[in-house]
């Protein structure tokens, strides 16, 4: 156990052999959801650079109970034996991880929130959980729409020089004979239209979400108008928020960036939530 600042930190196993730290203020405001950040990827519970394990206790010095965990097979937590496989394995540990916070601090709403498949595992298990308060997506889905081409590929087309080297790398491939790896090969991201229809479902059930993009999504997203070139009215609803930090990268790897993070999540949960 940990204890600084007014906050306290306990390790728990929970669940199928899940590992998790829960980060608390010293008193808990009544009516605040607690937090629950899933994996980045590959990378356990502390998160890129410890951008979980900070954020958890600038949350928790706001008053809000957070906890940090990693999925099976991920960081500390062991592989599932004979369990579910994809979504329906990750919806059952989501639910072991809201009923370890529930029993111990009696907090029964959340904020699911990750950084990039973590932002994606967010959405997925937000949609239609009654639980959920609220979500926020860091560098997580958008589509390249045709304003994401012009921004990336029109400078370049006034270069002969680019424009030839471009052709030849449409046409390069790997010593296997493949294409490079692109962001798709990683994560599974779900059609426009669905991502459209969820946004659209937790806006009307009042869940808050706050949608983060970086400079280091690059690769899939370029302009804040791109927000709503990807998700069209959806992104209207009054409980839908946009951030494009371009100078930002995507693990949060500048200190300045993790306490801009840290600054305005804490900010966004406080005015989205306030103490009753």
């Amino acid at each position: 156990m940990l204890q600084e600042g007014g906050i306290t930190e306990t390790a728990h196993v929970f669940g199928e052999s899940l590992v998790g730290v829960l980060s608390r203020p010293r008193q808990i405001a009544e009516g605040r959801p607690a937090v629950i950040l899933l994996n980045a990827g590959l990378v356990q519970r502390s998160g890129p650079f410890r951008v979980y394990a900070q954020l958890a206790r600038a949350l928790a010095s706001c008053g809000f109970v957070v906890l940090r965990f990693d999925l099976s097979g991920r960081g500390d937590s062991a592989n599932a034996v004979g369990a579910s496989p994809g979504p329906v394995l990750k919806q059952q540990e989501a639910d072991a991880a809201m009923q370890l916070v529930t029993g111990l601090t009696g907090v029964d709403r959340f904020v699911l929130s990750g950084i990039c498949s973590g932002a994606d595992d967010a959405f997925r298990l937000a949609d239609g959980n009654a639980r959920v308060a609220g979500i926020v997506l860091l560098d997580g889905y958008a589509y390249r729409t045709t304003g994401y081409k012009i921004r990336r590929y029109g400078p370049g087309l006034l270069d002969a020089g680019k424009v030839m080297r471009r052709v030849g790398r449409l046409f390069k491939r790997d010593e296997d004979g493949e294409h490079a790896l692109d962001e798709g090969d990683f994560r599974d991201f779900p059609s426009p239209d669905e991502a459209v229809a969820r946004l659209q479902r937790l806006s009307a059930r009042d869940a808050r979400v706050l949608l983060v993009y970086t400079g280091g999504a690059f690769r899939y997203f370029n302009h804040a108008r791109q927000a709503r070139e990807c998700f069209g009215v959806a992104m209207d609803a009054p409980q839908v928020s946009l951030e494009y930090w371009p100078d930002c990268d995507h693990t949060f790897f500048q200190r300045k960036d993790r306490l801009r993070l840290n600054t305005r999540f804490s900010a966004w949960m406080r005015a989205q939530f306030p103490a009753t």
